[in-house]
């Protein structure tokens, strides 16, 4: 069924005089509830209308209950609760958090959600969504920083319990590509649960650091792991897909089947189909040295962002020694040695396959060069170094702890590559310093470098859709920031200001990119930064399998062959179609091109 929806006058300049819009709750052409009571019973019993969690700690709704709102808030910044939610957001415009301060209502939750356990739930969705013409959203786990797994008024396909892992040893697939052994993963599986598994196999495969984080949404869209600099991205590691399709069906892509989606669906993100499971190549059991750190220098000081900038011209040579790690700076904030100051950089290097007398060669001249260099005009300090080891790598990430969630955020990142590290020290030192405003910190991940820049020897068809600027960087440079629920206001000057921080960075390396799952949805070079020269292609294979649009969400491939109108206020406009976010989705007509184009 095809629904029109006629657009306002105030954006006749965006649309025609009928625009084919998605249906909304209350639209004349929503379906009734013998409609849905059949979907329902098409996936046995399984499809849920989300309710307001919070309005447990609202005294004046008759759901109140102080000790059910105390278990809610003690559980908000946790992802596995959250996962284990179907409609919940880990991040960004909930419109019912557990707090009475808040208004509450369920206003930016999906408007049905199914709860899959097969492939036949999975297209039921699919069908229902794209033949009543209904926003669709996938969540996996819900750990979305630009907020793709939420939609509000959609139909929500929760993919959590489609469980299983699955070891192939010596799988010829895997051998022929480098690895030793395929692993199966649903689409439901967290990394901890797979680390689990993998780990009692003596095998090791490439993953997140958040162990909680789902398999799905990472993969699609690249995937950094703390292993990365050794193998590759997660995407890199990909075998095979199970999909279903825009139009309902269930396929298999691979080398021999449905290469060009094969291709798209490893780096090129969700748009193209939902994903039921990946298959992917394991490697021998990885034995890693980690050097735990802390420098700090006295606050307020111009060493100390000499010390910051000098600790990046080091990326380079670190990572081709064969070192990664994640590394946090702070300025102005306590540090985890109040001793030293509150101006600190910390963080781990891990170097695999080392011992620790190896990777104490390799970090010694660092150290060494913090009070001796032209730059270190006052004191450095290391506060902590130390030197760890662990011959199985995923049993330590098993056991690592899970980032917060239950926070309104965004991240802004970019990619750095050799030039950008090394080339102009006073560059690098005003950028870095120009990008970390109190109280934000900054987070720097050396998890590119030899292994990612290799790992196109080894992948199936010989490429992907990951973004080029993988290949040629060294650090991924994020930059968290949040803002108080409900607080419209303190989202819109924030936003901006991060974009502003990012293109300091793009300054910095102008011929790189960023990775989209840690990036910002509202950054309007999307296409070039997160995709880069792919985009094109992306763009047709998305036509070719989804040409009605299916699969939307900002910012993936085909967004803005759709517009966002009828969304709240013209100063939150460029928040609309960003997760809960209020707007409706209309595809865009081609006067709209034109429109736009003159």
């Amino acid at each position: 069924m095809i629904s029109f929806t006629i657009c306002s006058i105030s954006l006749f300049l965006l649309c025609t005089s009928a625009q084919l819009c998605r249906v909304q709750p209350g639209d004349a052409n929503w379906p009734d509830i013998a409609t849905w009571d059949n979907l329902n019973s098409t996936v046995s019993g399984r499809l849920t209308k989300p309710y307001a969690i919070g309005t447990v700690c609202q005294p004046n709704d008759p759901s109140y209950d102080n000790a059910t709102c105390t278990y809610l808030a003690s559980q908000w910044s946790n992802t596995s609760w959250h996962a284990s939610i179907p409609w919940t957001s880990d991040y960004n415009d909930e419109t019912c958090p557990p707090a009475a301060i808040y208004h509450c209502s369920s206003d930016g939750y999906p408007a049905y959600v199914i709860e899959t356990i097969n492939v036949a739930d999975v297209q039921a969705g699919v069908n229902f969504a794209r033949d009543h013409n209904i926003r669709l959203v996938v969540k996996g786990t819900g750990h979305d920083f630009p907020g793709r797994s939420s939609g509000r008024g959609s139909l929500s396909i929760w993919t959590h319990r489609l469980r299983g892992v699955e070891i192939t040893h010596n799988d010829p697939r895997a051998i022929r590509y480098g690895g030793v052994a395929s692993v199966k993963v649903s689409a439901g599986m967290r990394w901890r649960e797979i680390y689990a598994e993998v780990s009692k196999n003596n095998i090791t495969v490439v993953g997140g650091a958040d162990p909680n984080v789902g398999v799905g949404g990472w993969i699609l869209h690249g995937g950094h792991s703390p292993i990365s600099s050794v193998f590759g991205l997660g995407a890199d590691q990909v075998l095979e897909y199970e999909v279903v399709t825009a139009d309902g069906q269930y396929i298999t892509t691979n080398e021999t089947s449905h290469p060009d989606l094969f291709w798209a669906m490893r780096g090129g993100g969700a748009s193209f189909a939902v994903m039921l499971s990946v298959t992917m190549k394991a490697y021998s059991k990885l034995s890693v040295t980690s050097y735990s750190y802390a420098y700090a220098a006295k606050s307020a000081s111009d060493t100390y962002w000499s010390l910051v900038a000098y600790f990046h011209s080091q990326f380079p040579t670190i990572s081709e020694a064969g070192g990664m790690g994640y590394h946090y700076m702070l300025s102005g904030i306590a540090s985890p040695e109040p001793t030293y100051g509150n101006d600190v950089i910390y963080g781990a290097w891990m170097f695999p396959n080392k011992t620790p007398e190896e990777a104490q060669a390799i970090m010694n001249p660092v150290e060494a060069a913090f009070n001796t260099s032209s730059w270190s005009i006052d004191p450095t300090y290391i506060a902590i170094s130390t030197y760890d080891t662990t011959d199985n790598i995923m049993l330590s990430l098993a056991s690592s702890t899970s980032e917060a969630a239950g926070v309104d955020g965004r991240l802004g990142s970019w990619l750095l590559d050799g030039p950008a590290l090394t080339t102009n020290f006073t560059k690098l030192k005003e950028t870095i310093k120009g990008v970390m405003p109190l109280p934000w910190l900054t987070i720097s991940h050396v998890i590119a470098g030899p292994g990612v820049r290799n790992a196109v020897a080894t992948i199936p068809n010989g490429s992907n859709a990951v973004n080029p600027a993988w290949r040629t960087a060294y650090a991924h440079v994020a930059l968290p920031r949040s803002w108080p629920s409900h607080n419209v206001t303190a989202k819109n000057f924030i936003t901006a200001d991060l974009r502003d921080k990012v293109a300091l960075l793009k300054a910095l390396a102008p011929k790189s990119g960023a990775y989209i799952n840690e990036a910002d949805p509202s950054n309007p070079s999307w296409k070039e930064d997160y995709f880069g020269k792919n985009y094109p292609k992306l763009l047709e294979i998305k036509n070719k399998y989804d040409p009605q649009g299916v699969f939307w969400c900002k910012p993936c491939v085909g967004y803005d062959q759709w517009d966002i109108v009828d969304g709240p206020t013209d100063e939150d406009k460029v928040e609309w179609g960003i997760g809960q976010g209020k707007g409706r989705l209309c595809k865009r007509a081609s006067s709209a091109r034109f429109a736009r184009e003159i």
